[in-house]
């Protein structure tokens, strides 16, 4: 039986055999059309395919708190304020894998890991705040708390109670992508492109990436422009002569010098690239469809008219919720003595959960502007109290990010589409569970410790169906189902000795009964055929098959390069071998104990004067080695023979009384793994003791080897007699 690896099909997400830079990036030369939103294949992984965000919601913030939130605070006749917003983005993860699947690719999907991101509102009349920067911790739900001058405080909440005017979020992206390739090749001086483009457009002129591409292609391939071709050199060029602007949109704005250099391009080379994206949000509209009032969204405070010092700290932990382990949150806040105050001031805060707002009084001198530094405490029931890093606090709103926490954070975020189907436990690599991703709580945020850091998480089905794991191998793991391998599109091949005649083969997917099974002729002239199938849940994801009118068999679970082989058994020295469907050349077959471990290995000592006996016995459920052996040789150079996985539940030792009751003597369980062993032991006296000297004696019916056992998911009850065991202990 030789394996054949030609054109052998794979299953998906095949493994890049060499490790790059670029491994794994999106590939913006390779989009996936068929797929919702901007999805494109991996870089150098085979099968998979990766997803970029597509929206941008309002998320109610942690403990019940809304998702937008618009304070004024009244001094006298003005007004100064803050805007709170809760904001997640996500890929549409499920709608491409349910289009993967339908249209039968092998495929398995991933969300883009972004780099960074830059965050606006905007009324009709502008920018409400300042662009807010984002880093990479923050991407996956974000709190933004944004301070307002009186007028933008006053427009914020009027528009919020009112609606009259568009007020709308726009988030913009960066990701890590490899650039679309074009057989051309150019050499270009930074210098003298950038003195081009400042002639055009005018010295440090901040132009949107489109404006830029068209120059620049023009400027070294020359009019017309060409989008494609544009494009590609834009994103491998605009480093060279500009910087990104703070903004949402994707600005650019031209440096004011570069040395001269020379720089050879060839856009027929796949190059590393940022590339921006951008996700819009109507504010108002998202915010209502959460909840009807819109008065929960303002709030209104009013401070004293006269400068006292008393001053109100607000402090809000933009944390991930919940953190696994967390026991405490705390925030401190400590500001220096000054000219009018001679002492410092500290305080302490306990957060009620991460992304909770807790405010607190301080005292400095009347008129003093807040300038001193806050940090993260928190208490974790693994390592016990760790402090986060002093940062500069110059506001009285004071929103902590991930960054500030002691310890960095793993983020594991579920999809509804998952939650309704599993739940999900995240370990330790030292086998901890430390927290529990449900339809209840989707979000958990894992600290990283270096001593026993999050390793893996294990997705349970809440129906039937096998556990899959998966590795926490980056800072943020979104799970859906089309992300767990195992789900959509697979490829086996079928294989048929041609001595054994022809063979008609059916198949369909594991666990869909429903489906119209395929067929294929098997026979001398085509001994092999290729089949496919598709997975609709991750935690059933392999095939059935039967050769004409024949038993379905046990699911076969998908891997690269599947050869099943779908030649009835055979038999050889009384046991049955199936071929093994993922490994040509080997064979299985279903351990057939109980047996005796050894000829000797049940002993009757008498003691306490012929009155009472210790029975041992040591058994086993599978072959022994020396048997297994003579079937390998059987079978043939090359071959292997190994049995199939069974679960044993109970090893027994039971006697018959003279009235004709059986009663277990000693019993046990065995030791998990092949061959299966258990040692039992017991004192006997009495019909006990009778029955066990008769059996080992050579008389059959007074003492037996019971084992109860689960093979293919079906239970079974096998009994020996020990009577036969002493004579024949191993069949």
């Amino acid at each position: 039986m030789a394996r054949d690896l030609g054109d052998h099909p794979r299953t998906a997400a095949h493994g890049a055999r060499f490790m790059t830079a670029l491994t794994g990036l999106p590939d913006l030369g390779h989009p996936l059309a068929a797929l919702p939103g901007a999805a494109f294949r991996a870089r150098d992984l085979l099968g998979l395919g990766v997803l970029l965000p597509s929206d941008l919601t309002l998320e109610p913030l942690p403990e019940g708190g809304v998702a937008l939130l618009v304070t004024l605070l009244r001094e006298g006749l003005t007004a100064v304020g803050r805007i709170e917003a809760g904001f997640a983005v996500a890929a549409p993860l499920t709608a491409a894998g349910e289009a993967a699947a339908a249209s039968g690719t092998p495929l398995l999907l991933s969300a883009a890991e972004p780099l960074s991101g830059v965050l606006e509102v905007t009324t009709g009349l502008g920018r409400l705040f300042p662009p807010v920067l984002l880093g990479p911790d923050t991407l996956t739900t974000t709190r933004v708390v944004a301070e307002l001058p009186a007028e933008a405080a006053v427009l914020a909440a009027r528009l919020v109670r009112t609606g009259t005017m568009p007020l709308d979020a726009a988030l913009r992206l960066t990701f890590r992508a490899v650039a679309p390739t074009l057989p051309l090749r150019a050499t270009v001086d930074p210098q003298v492109l950038l003195a081009t483009l400042t002639h055009r457009f005018g010295a440090g002129a901040v132009l949107p990436f489109d404006t830029l591409a068209t120059a620049l292609d023009e400027s070294v391939f020359g009019a017309p422009s060409l989008p494609d071709r544009a494009t590609a050199l834009a994103l491998r060029l605009r480093s060279a002569v500009t910087r990104p602007e703070p903004a949402a949109g994707p600005l650019h704005r031209l440096l004011d010098q570069v040395p001269a250099a020379t720089l050879a391009l060839d856009l027929a080379d796949p190059t590393a690239v940022d590339v921006d994206r951008i996700l819009t949000l109507d504010l108002q509209a998202a915010s209502r469809a959460l909840a009807d009032d819109p008065q929960r969204y303002v709030r209104e405070v009013d401070a004293p008219v006269l400068p006292t010092g008393r001053t109100t700290v607000t402090f809000a932990a933009n944390l991930p919720a919940p953190v696994a382990g967390l026991a405490l949150l705390l925030a401190d806040l400590r500001v220096p003595p000054s000219a009018t105050r001679p002492q410092e001031v500290t305080t302490s805060v306990t957060l009620t959960a991460p992304g909770g707002v807790t405010s607190t009084q301080i005292t400095l001198a009347p008129g003093e502007r807040l300038q001193g530094e806050v940090r993260l405490r928190a208490v974790l029931d693994s390592v016990g109290e760790l402090e986060g890093p002093w940062r500069p606090a110059d506001t009285t709103l004071l929103t902590l990010p991930p960054d500030a926490f002691p310890l960095p954070l793993a983020v594991v975020r579920a999809t509804r589409a998952l939650t309704a189907l599993a739940v999900a436990e995240v370990r330790t690599a030292g086998g901890v569970t430390v927290g529990r991703v449900d339809a209840a709580g989707p979000v958990l945020a894992v600290p990283v410790t270096e001593t026993d850091p999050p390793a893996t998480i294990t997705v349970r089905p809440l129906g039937p169906g096998l556990p899959v794991e998966v590795p926490v191998d980056r800072r943020r793991v979104e799970l859906d189902p089309a992300t767990l391998p195992g789900f959509g599109a697979h490829l086996a091949r079928l294989r048929h000795a041609p001595a054994s005649g022809p063979l008609t083969v059916q198949w369909r997917p594991e666990g869909d009964e429903e489906a119209e099974p395929q067929t294929v002729r098997l026979d001398a002239d085509r001994p092999q055929a290729d089949i496919r199938w598709v997975a609709t849940s991750p935690f059933r994801p392999g095939v059935v098959w039967r050769a004409g009118s024949g038993d379905w068999s046990a699911p076969v679970p998908p891997r690269d390069f599947l050869t099943i082989d779908v030649d009835p058994p055979v038999l050889v020295d009384g046991v049955e071998l199936h071929p093994d469907p993922g490994h040509p050349d080997t064979w299985t077959y279903v351990p057939p104990g109980p047996f005796l471990d050894t000829p000797d290995a049940v002993r009757l000592i008498e003691i306490e004067a012929d009155t009472v006996s210790f029975l041992q016995v040591t058994s086993r459920i599978d072959l022994p080695d020396a048997r297994r052996d003579a079937l390998r040789g059987a079978l043939g150079p090359g071959a292997d023979v190994h049995p199939v996985q069974v679960r044993v539940t109970r090893v027994a030792v039971e006697t018959k009384s003279p009235d004709g009751v059986w009663t277990a003597v000693a019993e046990g369980t065995s030791s998990g793994i092949p061959p299966w062993t258990t040692a039992l032991s017991a004192s006997l006296d009495g019909d006990r003791q009778a029955a066990a000297r008769a059996a080992l004696g050579g008389t059959a019916g007074w003492m037996v080897l019971v084992a109860e056992l689960t093979v293919a998911g079906k239970p079974e009850r096998r009994t020996r007699d020990f009577a036969g065991l002493i004579t024949t202990p191993h069949h």
